[in-house]
């Protein structure tokens, strides 16, 4: 068969999303098909730009496809006879993060019709699709209460393979984009109050100059100072795993994410994670004591957290193999994932 994968792309930026496309098509390829990733330009500012690009997809197509499957906003609006939706998120900014300090869109007359446009766009061109999945419940639970559009779950599982278990260091890891969204500053500022002798190291690019210059600005306090690293950049799959495997643990700190890889890059490395209780889709994953530990989002709770590892590192190792039996219970695989897309 045939199968265009759609996602959006902001230039020169990578994460998640591109993961998981990346990962669809593998897993496409092995089943015998024949695949085609396009990735649609993006960006949203001005905002104006939004409905730009909004309208450009809607005006895409994909010839000489027989299953066309979309991903993320706006790219799930191309039209297509069979087209099936895996849903990694819609814009934010205009529905859970309208309100916030991370609204994006401006509270005005033009950005309260950009806002409108959106809201009608997804609710004509979502429920155009012959299935519409999304990749966790905390997705699926945003489109019902802003949309009233119901989604079947379908968790994605890593798009890489090589993860796996080893002892735990002195060192609990937080690889992600350095971002206001996924907190590394709380993570940061949680080493203030850790009494073990255990370092926080952070791996990742940053998404804005503001990201960069506020934690670049934080880690310069002489208190904090050996305590926390960064290594400031995208570092290589090896690596990535190799710090992983060595870890005491996992940090996973963002606020209302959607899903995140980092969770089970540390379950499947044997690891406990810790985050948040308004962390999203990580809650959907992480049992508290079981498999990691759910903190208030406050740099002393956290520090609590990598503490009781650190006190306990036979009781971390039985959390980070809870984790991975955890995956194996919601049937975390690339052969569920194409079986439900596929024969949707």
């Amino acid at each position: 068969m045939n199968v265009a994968v759609l996602n959006t792309q902001v230039p020169f930026v990578r994460g998640g999303a591109e993961q998981l496309a990346d990962g669809l098509v593998g897993a496409l390829r092995k089943h015998g098909h024949e695949v085609a990733l396009v990735r649609l330009p993006f960006s949203w500012y001005p905002d104006q730009r939004i409905l730009d690009h909004m309208l450009a997809a809607s005006l895409t197509r994909i010839p000489d496809v027989d299953l066309l499957i979309g991903l993320k906003f706006p790219a799930y609006y191309v039209q297509h006879p069979n087209k099936v939706l895996w849903i990694l998120h819609q814009h934010r900014q205009a529905y859970d993060l309208w309100g916030t300090r991370w609204q994006g869109i401006a509270d005005s007359a033009e950005g309260r019709a950009v806002r409108r446009a959106i809201f009608a766009a997804d609710e004509l061109h979502i429920p155009q699709g012959r299935r519409v999945f999304t990749i966790s419940a905390r997705v699926a639970d945003r489109m019902r209460k802003f949309n009233g559009i119901a989604a079947d779950v379908l968790y994605p599982p890593l798009p890489d393979e090589g993860y796996r278990s080893g002892g735990a260091g002195d060192y609990v890891f937080y690889p992600s984009r350095i971002s206001v969204l996924k907190r590394q500053l709380l993570a940061a500022e949680s080493l203030r109050h850790v009494r073990s002798p255990v370092r926080l190291l952070l791996a990742g690019d940053a998404d804005t100059e503001q990201d960069r210059g506020l934690l670049s600005e934080l880690l310069a306090d002489d208190e904090l100072r050996g305590r926390v690293e960064w290594l400031d950049g995208w570092i290589s799959h090896e690596r990535k795993l190799e710090l992983m495997t060595g870890a005491l643990g996992c940090m996973f700190l963002p606020y209302d994410e959607d899903y995140g890889y980092v969770t089970l890059e540390s379950f499947s490395s044997g690891k406990p994670v810790i985050t948040c209780t308004d962390s999203g889709g990580p809650l959907e994953l992480v049992q508290d004591g079981v498999s990691g530990i759910i903190a208030e989002p406050e740099p002393r709770a956290i520090a609590e957290a990598i503490d009781r590892l650190a006190s306990d590192r036979a009781a971390a190792r039985r959390m980070g193999l809870a984790g991975l039996e955890r995956l194996a219970e919601l049937r975390v695989s690339w052969n569920h994932v194409v079986e439900r897309l596929t024969t949707a």
